[in-house]
């Protein structure tokens, strides 16, 4: 290969896994919002947007690469059930979300299984947090 190549990363982030990042939850979501503040810069970076509202993604968990999906979420109150639809303003955000993934889904809980086992006995995760870098393109490694 000649010559160098730059590119910029986006910041790295961590969250606390819960019920719905490992599958537990009533819908078997396999899912999270990412921080508000990342919004932006994923939208920008995946080109999201009306008529694009999700990307392929790649984790990188120990090693070996997973897929996973970006996916821009909107709330934009079409059908409210119990206030006005002016009610509140419209939201927007992005989710990472593998629940269609089978081998991402035990790629995770094998990295989290601390926290599976925890959340499994009705106890809360205290001790796991899970970080994600960007490291190129759609590409994110996942640290547990």
């Amino acid at each position: 290969m000649s010559g160098v190549e730059v590119w910029q990363s986006l910041p790295t982030f961590k969250i606390g896994p819960k019920k719905t990042f490992l599958g537990m939850d009533k819908n078997s979501a396999h899912t999270f919002k990412l921080p508000k503040q990342m919004d932006n810069a994923i939208i920008e970076l995946l080109n999201l947007g009306e008529g694009n509202l999700q990307a392929e993604i790649k984790l990188i968990i120990e090693g070996r690469e997973y897929p996973a999906t970006a996916r821009l979420w909107r709330g934009n109150r079409d059908r409210p059930r119990t206030l006005e639809q002016d009610d509140l303003p419209e939201r927007e955000g992005i989710m990472f979300v593998w629940a269609q993934y089978e081998i991402t889904i035990m790629a995770i809980r094998i990295a989290f299984r601390d926290t599976f086992e925890r959340i499994s006995n009705g106890d809360e995760n205290l001790n796991q947090s899970a970080t994600f870098v960007h490291i190129k393109n759609n590409e994110f490694i996942l640290f547990s």
